[in-house]
């Protein structure tokens, strides 16, 4: 949104608008909202004490489901406040300690360099840690850890940057720090700590993921690569055997990504209109201990009429279980944590045609369980040894002072859940059935040994394999993988490690391609995926050639068939190499075909989505190929609107020509999409030449009539009225559109007084504030509402479009220094939990912010 007052103005506002609505008497707690009745928990409710329970007694406090127990692996005072982990090739596990988070109930301190990172190993192999070296300190707030350079340097994330330093090995003293580099300097700027990205998860694709993020990386040729991909979750990330992503957000348990990462995001000027992923629908809770410390517990369904948490208020660190030591049945369902409700939940995925169903494990109860206030499980990992490990970041506050409310805070000083702080326990869940695995010996294996984990029946020990092989660039293992991905009788998920290592080399080959389609959809489609690094190398041509193969294959599937839709738009796109001329016409080609294979209304459309993606920049030339070949196609409306919406004079010119000379009745189908988006996009000049084409063309004027009077119903309210010089012939009182109901509703639609558009940064201040405000809202509001304002599913609504932003500044300001809560409907959609936290805290309440920056981002 454009900055539309001054400077000045908008301080004085700040300054004097007090809330929605009455006076601003400022509240106790930042947390607190006005007209918030924070009534004490009633007193049938039973609250026991939370004293400090030692690490060798909480054992008798967990309750899990049958079969498994838990095993201390480290506790205080070898760790304090660990939030994140990782092990490295050998076991060994790297431990983000986050002991400058709430050091007190009011936050003071939490600026100071008091985190560090540790490193925790189990030298006798008794499964109990014994060996403790603190790898760095002076950290703020540690926030994730991974290895990285074939276990010879660390990722670490502090409260602003990701690093990468180098791991000096000593034979006595354990591993030191040596030198570190910037990854990236903004990698967690803005916002407080329960907003920030963290994760770090290495994916199949060979790129790091992060929660809370929008960016992935990548070591290429030495150097660290960032690149946009999808805003995601908020605390924890993990993935499936085919790569796809799972994260969640403090009020949604999950978000299961259905396909590959950083597809929606390909194409800036398409957005995805059918859903490409899937929440656990029942989120219903079953703690074995009253919640009454959870920060909204005095609103209306936050709490049962018992005191038990209902819901999510605080899901993070979830976790799908790879291992090899529970039972085969518990092999790749959902743990996710809920640490003010002092649990773990188990989930079940179930999985047809590429299209996920979340269910609930149990009725009545959950998978862990404490009775033990201050057990808080933020993270679960797999483990090398087959089990389930569990960060427990032991403490009495998990709410961050930035919330917190009069009510929790009260809930605190009862019960003295401010103190101690310090605490922390790392557990081990294993199942009765099967000892735990072995400690690895991964980092210093040879080649040979790291192709044979590929095929290991715990999916940490393939990660690892992967990972280490990559990040070695030894090409000696190019054979050895080239073999095992073209294995038919290998495990599946074998030969998909071996086709990314092969990717991840550099040796992905358009052969290896071809000889993946004879097996499963499943493989054929990370095939299919891989094959994106050869787009713009020789061997482009044969990439299609393969692909062409693919579609004829009796094997194809709905999984196929996305994937398949996915790339082939990026290789006809792809500038490819001499020689390959005709590579283009061919994808077109092949792309038309798989479009044209009869599917269901919700799969045609995401059809078109996934082309749409990776047609990004060639958009064009494909509806040409379309309207040429096959102008049956529904992917036409889309692909107007898209190129429409670019904004290419020239090649919407272009466009429109060949629409017009398109044989009927595609043709009027089409210049209504065109008059459709012309109105809803705000295309002046398109709007002008279609009405002047209808003018003389009376076989034009329905679908140029109900395209504009579509496109502008479709923007509501919203809409502003399209400047034109001159009345059109098809508008005028005589000899215009011979329905004067449809005539009058069309001219209401243009502004033929001759004034443009109000242009509101009309000085350098202003532009200089607009900048300012750029930077100030991507720290501050970017995080929940995305960079591009389209809001984020289970975190935060839309900014674009909606009449809250749209609307009267003094009630804009209230809603940025107050905050709002509650359900809200934004752009005719209502917003509720869980899809969006039920508050949104305002920026008075936050220090970091002043009065200038609330106005720069006005």
């Amino acid at each position: 949104m454009a900055c539309r007052y001054s400077l000045s103005r908008l301080l004085v506002l700040a300054a004097i608008i007090p809330c929605w609505v009455g006076d601003f008497t400022l509240l106790a707690q930042r947390g607190d909202r006005e007209g918030h009745e924070m009534t004490p928990p009633p007193a049938h409710w039973k609250i026991p004490a939370a004293p400090v329970v030692t690490a060798d007694k909480a054992l008798a406090t967990f309750d899990l489901a049958e079969g498994f127990s838990a095993e201390l692996v480290a506790a205080e005072p070898m760790v304090h406040d660990p939030v994140a982990l990782a092990f490295d090739g050998n076991g060994r596990i790297w431990v983000a300690e986050m002991r400058g988070y709430m050091p007190d109930i009011d936050g003071h301190g939490e600026d100071l360099p008091t985190g560090r990172i540790s490193v925790l190993e189990d030298t006798d192999d008794d499964g109990v840690a014994d060996r403790h070296t603190v790898f760095l300190d002076g950290i703020v707030l540690p926030r994730a850890v991974a290895l990285s350079g074939a276990d010879k340097s660390l990722l670490y994330a502090d409260n602003m940057t990701l690093y990468e330093v180098a791991i000096i090995e000593t034979e006595n003293e354990g591993p030191k720090a040596g030198n570190s580099v910037v990854v990236d300097a903004e990698y967690a700027k803005g916002g407080n700590p329960e907003h920030k990205p963290n994760g770090l998860r290495l994916a199949l694709d060979n790129w790091i993921y992060s929660a809370k993020c929008d960016m992935r990386y990548r070591k290429i040729d030495g150097e660290w690569v960032k690149e946009k991909t999808e805003f995601r979750g908020q605390w924890g990330i993990d993935q499936d055997d085919q790569g796809r992503l799972f994260t969640n957000t403090n009020s949604n348990a999950v978000t299961a990504e259905e396909i590959s990462p950083g597809l929606t995001e390909r194409n800036p000027n398409h957005d995805f209109r059918t859903p490409v992923s899937t929440k656990l629908k029942d989120q219903s809770l079953w703690p074995s201990r009253i919640n009454p410390g959870v920060n909204r517990g005095y609103m209306e369904n936050t709490l049962n009429d018992e005191g038990y948490l209902r819901t999510p208020t605080a899901a993070s660190g979830l976790a799908i279980y790879r291992g090899d030591q529970f039972p085969a049945e518990f092999y790749g369902n959902l743990f996710v944590n809920e640490p003010s409700a002092n649990l773990v939940k188990r989930a079940l995925i179930a999985e047809t045609d590429g299209r996920f169903q979340i269910s609930q494990a149990y009725d009545g109860h959950e998978f862990f369980t404490s009775t033990d206030e201050r057990s808080r499980i933020v993270s679960c990992y797999t483990a090398p040894d087959g089990t389930l490990y569990l960060v427990d970041f032991y403490r009495g506050i998990l709410q961050h002072v930035a919330y917190m409310t009069t009510f929790l805070r009260r809930q605190v000083e009862e019960r003295g859940l401010d103190k101690p702080a310090g605490l922390g326990r790392i557990w081990r869940v294993v199942h009765e059935a099967k000892k735990r695995g072995p400690q690895p010996h991964l980092t210093n294996a040879d080649g040979e040994t790291l192709v044979a984990q590929l095929s290991h029946p715990n999916g940490w020990w393939r990660d690892t394999a992967q990972r280490l092989i990559v990040e070695r660039q030894d090409d000696s293992v190019v054979s050895a993988l080239r073999q095992l991905a073209g294995d038919q009788k290998a495990d599946p998920r074998a030969r998909i490690h071996a086709i990314w290592s092969l990717e991840g080399l550099g040796a992905y080959a358009a052969e290896d391609l071809a000889a993946s389609f004879s097996a499963s959809p499943e493989i054929a489609a990370q095939a299919l995926r891989a094959a994106k690094s050869l787009a713009d190398t020789t061997q482009r041509g044969a990439v299609i050639m393969a692909c062409q193969g693919a579609i004829s294959a009796e094997n194809s599937s709905p999984v196929l068939r996305r994937q398949l839709l996915a790339s082939l738009g990026v290789f006809a796109s792809a500038s490819g190499a001499s020689g390959d001329t005709d590579a283009r016409d061919i994808a077109f080609a092949l792309l038309r075909e798989t479009l044209g294979t009869p599917a269901e209304k919700d799969e045609t459309t995401l059809a078109e989505d996934l082309a749409i993606s990776g047609l990004a920049g060639h958009e064009s030339d494909f509806l040409a190929d379309v309207l040429t070949h096959q102008p049956d196609l529904s992917i036409g409306a889309p692909l107007v609107a898209v190129v429409t919406k670019a904004g290419d004079a020239g090649t919407i010119a272009t466009m429109q020509s060949q629409i017009l000379r398109t044989d009927e009745p595609h043709r009027g189908r089409l210049v209504r999409e065109l008059a459709y988006a012309a109105a809803k996009l705000r295309r002046a000049p398109l709007a002008a030449e279609l009405l002047a084409a209808a003018s003389t063309d009376s076989s034009l004027q329905k679908p140029v009539v109900e395209g504009l009077l579509a496109g502008r119903k479709s923007v509501g309210n919203k809409f502003k009225r399209l400047a034109l010089k001159d009345t059109p012939a098809l508008l005028a009182d005589k000899g215009g559109y011979p329905d004067e109901k449809k005539r009058v509703e069309l001219a209401a639609i243009f502004d033929f007084s001759g004034i443009a558009d109000e242009v509101f940064l009309k000085t350098k201040a202003d532009l200089a504030l607009f900048e300012l405000g750029k930077k100030n809202y991507a720290l501050v509001c970017g995080a929940c509402h995305q960079p591009n304002g389209k809001g984020l599913a289970s975190l935060a609504p839309p900014l674009v479009d909606s009449e809250w932003v749209n609307g009267p500044p003094k009630r804009l300001i209230a809603l940025v220094m107050e905050g709002v809560m509650g359900p809200i409907t934004v752009d005719g959609k209502l917003y509720t939990v869980p899809e969006i936290p039920p508050i949104m805290p305002g920026m008075r309440a936050n220090p970091e912010v002043d009065d200038e920056k609330i106005a720069s981002m006005l």
